[in-house]
């Protein structure tokens, strides 16, 4: 069965809270759906006065002909994959559990906010605060895996606990602050005050600036390595390094409360 395709039938002027995707498999048929109002501007309407929604299957959605203006785009989904073209507005799979979000275009502030598993693939740039902590917990990515082809704001990945991220473009300033675990993976530049507080987790980088705060580890062969690239490779479709990079590991023994690692890409 082919994916469902949601597409706009207007030029929007207002900002659309389009987290009601990811409540389609719960309605009992796409009439019903159809026939849900959402709120654009100060009035309500029927999604289908403003979107066209064919038929097909609701485990697989198609959002063509999106804008910055379309928030909340996978917000909490779950075992749904959801492939959108064009630029979104704020928080693209905000809390999202499981299934796959893909965006053919750039994605704005709070992208991944709260993320707790699944994979978001952003095709393009991201905006601030990429993994940003939701109101209502002090703890930003629990889970699931981030791609970014482009580069990426400022405030971002702040206090990770678990996940993987890959960013291959620059990431900005203040990234990474009280990260408590996980891996972070930056092809490009890195941003002022990188990691500020960080306890514990892996960073893969170019920037041999960042290594000056840790301590040179041995000379032993780190076969995990390859295998870590290599299924991360095979999960984002993309070869992350060309063969016979090197890496050199460091460790965070400068200060008592960082047991984190960082592996230079040389």
């Amino acid at each position: 069965m082919k994916p469902i395709q949601i597409k706009p039938k207007i030029r929007f002027k207002y900002r659309v809270d389009m987290s009601f995707l990811s409540d389609i498999c719960k309605y009992d048929s796409l009439t019903t759906f159809r026939a849900k109002k959402v709120m654009y501007g100060n009035q309500e309407y029927r999604l289908d006065n403003i979107f066209d929604i064919s038929n097909g299957d609701k485990k697989n959605l198609v959002v063509k002909s999106a804008n910055s203006l379309m928030d909340n785009l996978g917000y909490r989904l779950k075992e749904i994959s959801l492939k959108v073209f064009g630029d979104v507005g704020d928080y693209l799979g905000a809390q999202m559990s499981s299934g796959l979000i893909e965006i053919y275009g750039n994605a704005n502030d709070h992208c991944a906010s709260g993320l707790k598993g699944g994979i978001i693939r952003v095709n393009g740039n991201c905006g601030d605060y990429l993994g940003s902590k939701p109101n209502s917990s002090n703890e930003g990515i629990s889970d699931g895996l981030i791609y970014i082809s482009g580069n990426v704001g400022n405030k971002s990945l702040q206090r990770i606990r678990r996940g993987n991220i890959i960013i291959e473009g620059n990431l900005g300033n203040d990234a990474c602050s009280e990260m408590i675990s996980g891996s972070v993976l930056i092809k490009g530049k890195i941003g002022h005050n990188f990691a500020n507080g960080i306890k514990r987790g892996t960073i893969f980088t170019t920037q041999k600036k960042l290594a000056k705060n840790y301590s040179k580890s041995n000379a032993a062969e780190f076969n995990f390595i390859k295998f870590f690239i290599n299924r991360i490779s095979n999960v984002i479709n993309r070869n992350l390094f060309i063969n016979n990079r090197k890496f050199i590991r460091y460790y965070g023994n400068k200060d008592k409360e960082n047991i984190s690692e960082l592996f230079l890409v040389d």
